[in-house]
């Protein structure tokens, strides 16, 4: 018989039998923390021992080498692990973008790293992935977003017949408040930013705490304006070119997209002129990075950091300009939308220069300019019927 024994946080393996009447015990390490693959090791080992396939009573039966030989025959003690699998998986994902398989990769790491790289894939359950995609700590966004890409590669599991059913097909997301309204800002919103920006500078500039022209952030309102009429994501503005900005006609490109298709975004006048005044202080440059980090030199071009542009906007948003706490960076992206149906474009023309994969994400903003549209369709004699009741 066999039996599991923990010290120091992992986990060995106990068998135990007896010889004339005197009880011999031999402990080999299983080099786990997690109790779910230790006690899968165990129920295996112990069939093979009452099977006589191997004698861990043996002086020369060592379990570490005893492994490495099961692996180097393509065999294992236990049912295949998460680790093996989920290389086998990302190699086998040839129908998605570079980015999408760089986030299953990332999500599938954090995942390994919650039940353990070698997990037997039967082992793992929907509280496993429970307590992974619903923790407290995360955004509801990302919630669903860790369940849609657990439960593709469950899904590939089922279908590669390693498991016999979907494990997130057991959970279902708590149902919350689209709170998008709370994150959205508005022209008027735009301009207090940047007074308080600008009013920020100057009484440090005076101060003498901003010594540099880097200190001063000159990128910050040719950058925000850009977000706020393009909807463009963090990541496709900071690697944006300018080559990719045609001035002269008034379009720019958005080349390395989330989902992998080019898209072309009409520059409206106040972002002209706004790029029009970066470029000629950054000396009418042809070609090269739109913002680049102040770290760059002329042999070598450095992006700027996306997590300090979302911190420095959060800053001037929402503690100089007092706006709503929920407001951030990637909520310029939905005041675009907002804004872009608002002017009169329609829900398709909207959904292709966000670049949105499907017409289900657009039609979230649509409901928040009802009441823009209320007021045209009254504007237009359309709803006098509500006067005159």
């Amino acid at each position: 018989m066999a039996s599991l024994r923990k010290r120091s946080n992992y986990y060995s393996i106990v068998f135990a039998t007896r010889v004339d009447g005197k009880l011999i015990q031999r402990a080999y390490a299983l080099g786990t923390k997690h109790k779910k693959i230790a006690e899968q090791k165990r129920i295996q080992y112990e069939k093979l021992y009452e099977a006589d396939e191997i004698n861990p009573f043996d002086d020369d039966w060592n379990l570490l080498e005893y492994e490495k030989q099961q692996e180097l025959k393509g065999t294992s003690v236990v049912s295949p692990i998460l680790n093996e699998l989920q290389k086998k998986f990302l190699r086998e994902k040839t129908n998605v973008t570079a980015p999408t398989k760089r986030h299953y990769k990332y999500l599938l790491k954090m995942f390994m790293e919650h039940v353990g790289y070698t997990m037997p894939v039967t082992r793992i359950d929907a509280d496993d992935i429970r307590a992974f995609c619903l923790r407290d700590d995360l955004a509801n966004a990302s919630k669903k977003n860790y369940l849609k890409h657990l439960k593709t590669f469950f899904n590939w599991l089922v279908e590669e017949e390693y498991l016999e059913s979907n494990p997130c097909d057991k959970i279902a997301l708590p149902r919350v408040r689209d709170n998008l309204v709370d994150k959205i800002i508005e022209e008027d919103d735009l301009d207090l930013i940047f007074k308080k920006f600008r009013q920020y500078q100057l009484k440090h500039k005076k101060a003498g705490s901003i010594q540099s022209a880097d200190q001063m952030q000159l990128w910050f309102k040719p950058l925000i304006t850009l977000a706020f009429y393009t909807g463009m994501r963090r990541k496709e503005i900071i690697q944006l070119r300018w080559e990719h900005i045609n001035l002269n006609e008034g379009y720019l490109r958005v080349t390395d997209t989330k989902n992998g298709s080019e898209r072309t975004i009409p520059i409206f006048e106040t972002l002209y002129w706004r790029l029009i005044a970066w470029k000629k202080l950054m000396g009418n440059p042809q070609k090269g990075l739109v913002f680049p980090s102040p770290k760059s030199t002329p042999d070598r071009e450095i992006a700027m950091t996306g997590n300090n542009v979302s911190k420095r906007f959060k800053f001037y948003a929402t503690e100089e300009a007092k706006l709503k706490d929920t407001v951030n960076f990637h909520g310029l992206r939905h005041s675009c939308a907002t804004y872009l149906l608002r002017i009169g474009f329609n829900v398709i023309e909207v959904k292709n220069m966000l670049g949105h994969k499907s017409l289900e994400v657009t039609n979230r903003y649509v409901h928040l300019v009802a009441k823009d549209l209320m007021r045209t369709a009254n504007r237009n004699g359309k709803m006098n019927y509500l006067n005159e009741a």
